[in-house]
This record gives structure tokens, C-alpha cells and sequence, in this order.
């Protein structure tokens, strides 16, 4: 019995670490607890984005090494096991105040879960397996919420791929539209998820895993294309996902070097408006955060190669209300750059007509600074007169988002 709970913690707490990588830790809950009487685990894993849930229940192998069939009894055993706790939540999502000790938050206090909007169980399972003689005890949709069934490694691929909760919950949903024999098929993911990136986000006309395997195999050409564009997508999403990351963890000297005025912007005490500068860029979707980080990654990489600069760009969503400035400096004193990058935000509004703006810094490639505007804030005449000055002949160029 001790094996079998030490490796179970153990997977737990590798998926913790898994998807903390491009969702961001702040919003990845592991083991969420309340009383009932005394401590009770209520679900393995818990991702939250913007007042939704996604609940994960996870069944990990004692010996994974099993025989194909025996793997195939063990999958058919606990994942059912997997759907009782989910059900469970669903059940009774505010019955009692929950919490959860986060490696980095501290203790987590949920008077109640946020909306859920997905139920995943997962297995352990390195072979594929047919659920569908358990279909009757598996439902696709419970009390309104959808349910999916796969493996551990396959919704991690996944996760890793797409990198954004808005991502993940419409591959869910599109995949939601299968036909249900394929719905109850777990660790063969591959040939669903190649079709989905190769049509653009859709799995529209396909009849199951048999005919995405077809599909994929007859136009390797283009599936190739999508793995390579997802790919980049990928390694400029990083960029902001560090970003992200590094707010968690302020600089120890942060006041040093900084006017009196931009010190009553901080908080003092306990920490909580990184999170919200940390939502804005979890809220992306993963063509929007490649485009933003790209455009980041390469004004970074253009004053790495000078000795003393300070670069500046900008960016913008057609139908969000935000503006994204971007600056990278060398060499420009902390209390210089906070004037000229609060300067530049009020610029900013003023000349896109934006009501938000999100500022992002790289101070001497070593440093980020990031600031985001008052929504409250009316630009002025003079305002506008810096907007033009500074970003009326900035180089515009569009980029299409609207795919993975």
C-alpha cells in the first residue's frame, strides 16, 4: 500500500509541475480539501481561469509494466473511480468552503469552486483502451457539465501543445462533437489532435480515430505544416509564459532606484496584483500569445546587440480593448525608464483609443518591470499630441491569429 501511494502522489504531483508550465502555477491547484468531517480531498487537480474550472481526477498505475490485458482490466477498473470524484464536485460544487495549499500562493481559500465548465478523468495507460462497455457508467455530459476520458500522457501532450486554457477548452469541446464510440477511447489521441491542428481548430466531418488517421496519413504535407507553425507558436508563447512566471517572484531590491510616487503602486503586505497582471496573459489564446511574444522576443533581441538603447513597439487585438507596449532598454536608470514608461503608456491610450494598456519592460536583459494602465484614466490633449509623435510612424504590419 505504501508504493502504490507514493507513486500515486508522485504522478500528482508531476502533473502539477506539467501544467504549471504554460498555464502558470498561480492558477493550478493540486488536491483541493475540505472537511467532512475531518480533511478530505475533494479532486486531484484543479485549473481555474476567469471565474471557470476544469477539473482533473487522475488514476495512476502501482506497476505500469502490466501485460496489455491486464492494463486493460486496471483502466476499465479505475476509471470509474476517476468519474465517481468528479461527479461528486459536480454534485455539490459549494456545499462547504474548500482550500488548497499552493506552492507558491500559500494557502488558497475557495468559499466556493469557481464555475465549472469541463470534467477530464485521466488514466494511466501506455496501450490504447476501448471503454465502451462501461459506456452506461461513463456519460459524455453530467448535470450540464462535459465530461472527456483519456490518458494522463495524452491530455498532457495536449496541454503542452495548446499552452492556453481557452485553447484546451475548445479542443475539449470540439472533440465533445465526435461520435460517442470514439469519445470512450482512451491513449490514442494522436491521429484527433493532428487532425484538429491540421484543419485550423476543427474537427468538423470526422467520423472517429480511424478516420483522422486517414486523413492525416493521406495529407502528411499539411499536417506537417500545422506541426511546424504550432511549433513556433510554441517557443513565442514561452516568452510571455516566463514573463508570467517571473511576476510570481519580486526582486528583493524592487524599490531601489525608483521614485517615491511609483512605490505606492506596489503592494505591500501580502501580494495579489501580480495575479491579475498574470491573468491577463494566461487569458490569451496560444496565436495571440505566439504573435505578442514574438514581437517581444524579437525588440529584446535587437537591443541585446547594442550597447545602450531604449526600443520601444506595439500591439493590439482587433476586438479587445487593451494596447501592449512592449519596451527594452540598456543601460537607462530604473527611475528614467519607470517616467518614460508611464510617458509612453498615456501615448499609448491616447493614439489607439484604448481604454487599457499593458506594459511590459526588459530592463537590461535581466530584469522585468510590468505596469498596467488605470481604466479610469481620460488621456489628455497632450496625450494624444505624445501619441502621435511617438507611435504615428511606428511600422504597422497585420498577422492573422485566427488559426493554431
Amino acid at each position: 500500500m505504501t508504493a502504490t501511494l507514493t507513486r500515486t502522489l508522485w504522478a500528482e504531483r508531476q502533473v502539477e509541475e506539467l501544467l504549471s508550465l504554460p498555464l502558470v502555477s498561480e492558477f493550478v491547484f493540486r488536491g483541493p480539501k475540505h472537511n467532512d468531517p475531518t480533511e478530505k480531498e475533494v479532486i486531484d487537480h484543479l485549473i481555474v481561469h476567469k471565474g471557470n474550472c476544469i477539473l482533473l481526477s487522475q488514476k495512476s498505475q502501482d506497476d505500469p509494466r502490466r501485460t496489455v490485458r491486464k492494463n486493460e482490466l486496471w483502466v476499465l477498473k479505475n476509471i470509474q473511480d476517476a468519474v465517481k470524484q468528479i461527479h461528486g464536485v459536480i454534485r455539490k460544487p459549494d456545499d462547504r468552503p474548500k482550500w488548497c495549499e499552493h506552492p507558491r500562493r500559500g494557502r488558497v481559500e475557495f468559499p466556493a469552486l469557481p464555475h465549472i465548465v469541463q470534467g477530464v478523468a485521466l488514466v494511466e495507460t501506455w496501450h490504447p483502451v476501448d471503454l465502451n462497455e462501461l459506456a452506461a457508467e461513463l456519460p459524455l455530459d453530467y448535470q450540464g457539465v462535459p465530461m472527456t476520458y483519456m490518458s494522463i500522457n495524452d491530455f498532457l501532450n495536449v496541454v503542452m501543445q495548446l499552452r492556453t486554457v481557452p485553447e484546451i477548452i475548445e479542443y475539449l469541446n470540439a472533440r465533445g462533437e465526435l461520435p460517442s464510440a470514439s469519445l470512450h477511447i482512451v491513449g490514442d489521441e494522436l491521429p484527433v489532435f493532428e487532425l484538429y491542428l491540421m484543419n485550423g481548430g476543427n474537427l468538423k466531418g470526422c467520423s472517429g480515430h480511424a478516420d483522422a488517421r486517414r486523413a492525416t496519413e493521406t495529407h502528411g504535407d499539411l499536417l506537417q505544416a500545422a506541426l511546424d507553425r504550432n511549433a513556433e507558436h510554441q517557443f513565442y508563447s514561452s516568452r510571455l509564459e516566463h514573463v508570467a512566471d517571473a511576476l510570481a517572484r519580486r526582486d528583493p531590491d524592487y524599490a531601489q532606484g525608483l521614485p517615491s510616487h511609483a512605490l505606492t503602486l506596489f503592494d505591500h503586505g501580502e501580494r495579489k496584483n501580480y495575479l491579475v497582471l498574470q491573468e491577463i496573459l494566461t487569458d490569451m489564446r496560444l496565436t495571440e500569445r505566439a504573435s505578442m511574444g514574438k514581437q517581444f522576443h524579437e525588440l529584446t533581441e535587437a537591443t541585446a546587440k547594442r550597447e545602450q538603447c531604449l526600443m520601444f513597439s506595439a500591439a493590439h487585438c482587433d476586438g479587445k480593448d487593451w494596447i501592449f507596449l512592449f519596451i527594452s532598454s540598456k543601460g537607462t536608470a530604473k527611475s528614467d525608464l519607470f517616467n518614460i514608461a508611464t510617458g509612453l503608456t498615456v501615448a499609448a491610450l491616447a493614439y489607439y483609443q484604448k481604454k487599457n494598456c499593458f506594459v511590459i519592460v526588459d530592463r537590461d536583459g535581466e530584469h522585468y518591470d510590468l505596469m498596467r494602465s488605470n481604466p479610469d484614466y481620460q488621456p489628455t490633449v497632450e496625450d494624444a499630441t505624445a501619441g502621435e509623435k511617438h507611435f504615428g510612424r511606428l511600422r504597422m504590419r497585420t498577422v492573422d491569429i485566427s488559426r493554431p
